[in-house]
């Protein structure tokens, strides 16, 4: 059994669920969801909150892509401002000019991950409509070098991972994917493809005997929406359960609440509700893998210039 705190040690702030692209493995594809952007008044109102119970991991991306939000690098200020950290961030990277380079670095994010998947453009243009791999890539290798730059005077960057999905689509030149990025990231992770067959967080290719254990999520981590919405967990995309609002309670009340213990008793008891997310979700596993995570990871290796 996990131990209960009085406060979740992580906390995911959706600062956006619009996109700017429309990746054809995403579940968003299995949900309909209101757009919008989180206020910067109720995201104060999570970090304050937030900065009471510290240390707080605290990634600032669920659905959508946080750098098309207006009030990006002013949130990241916000938050390290009041000890936040580590600060995570998710991108696909399109977007990433340098001036966006240079604020991101500035901001004092503590770690960037860019899905970029693979290194065939035809094969990405497929997948991930409305993005450019060239584009893409060359935003973040001149990310890297900035921040190489930046650390030479001794300043703060975040550690930067590059990912890929394991589909077949990018499964040929995954070897290549792997090769290229590891000598610009600090590391390059392969995600296990999910919710692939309309469960979300089902990992259709995990042996599915193994008996079910708890969750650690339900015990250490929160998702709040751009909206104040609480949901389970990073894998509840359409929130069937919402278990209250940030707008009308405090984050301890909403963790403390019955709501929130019921879901926990169904996972001490192994027994789910139709409706719930964790129901065919295999994420629980990663809690009870040797590695404490499902796929592969690659430290970085020497460039040469």
């Amino acid at each position: 059994m996990f131990k209960l705190r009085n406060f979740p040690e992580r906390i995911t702030v959706e600062l956006t669920n619009r996109c700017n692209l429309e990746c054809t493995f995403c579940p968003r594809h299995l949900v309909e969801m209101k757009l919008g952007n989180m206020e910067m008044s109720l995201f104060k109102k999570i970090v304050d909150e937030a900065s009471m119970h510290l240390p707080m991991a605290m990634p600032i991306f669920f659905r959508g892509e946080s750098l098309t939000h207006p009030d990006l690098f002013k949130m990241i200020k916000y938050a390290k401002k009041k000890g936040i950290g580590p600060l995570q961030l998710a991108s696909n990277g399109f977007l990433l000019d340098d001036e966006m380079g240079t604020k991101l670095i500035e901001s004092g994010l503590d770690f960037i991950s860019f899905s970029l998947d693979t290194i065939d453009a035809n094969v990405y243009k497929q997948t991930r409509i409305h993005s450019d791999l060239n584009i893409a890539m060359q935003n973040v290798v001149n990310f890297v070098k900035k921040c190489e730059n930046y650390k030479k005077d001794k300043k703060h960057v975040p550690e930067i991972q590059v990912s890929s999905v394991d589909i077949d689509d990018y499964r040929p030149t995954q070897q290549e994917f792997v090769d290229f990025w590891r000598q610009y990231a600090d590391r390059v992770r392969i995600y296990i493809e999910h919710s692939s067959d309309g469960n979300l967080g089902s990992i259709k290719t995990l042996h599915k005997e193994d008996m079910r254990q708890p969750c650690g999520k339900v015990y250490n981590d929160m998702v709040i929406y751009w909206d104040g919405t609480v949901g389970i967990c990073n894998h509840d995309w359409d929130n069937q359960q919402a278990i209250g609002n940030i707008k009308n309670s405090t984050i301890s009340e909403i963790w403390n609440s019955d709501k929130y213990n019921q879901i926990r008793k169904m996972h001490e008891s192994g027994m789910f509700t139709e409706n719930i997310v964790c129901k065919h979700c295999d994420h629980w596993r990663i809690y009870y893998s040797p590695d404490g995570f499902v796929g592969k990871v690659f430290d970085k290796i020497s460039r040469k210039d």
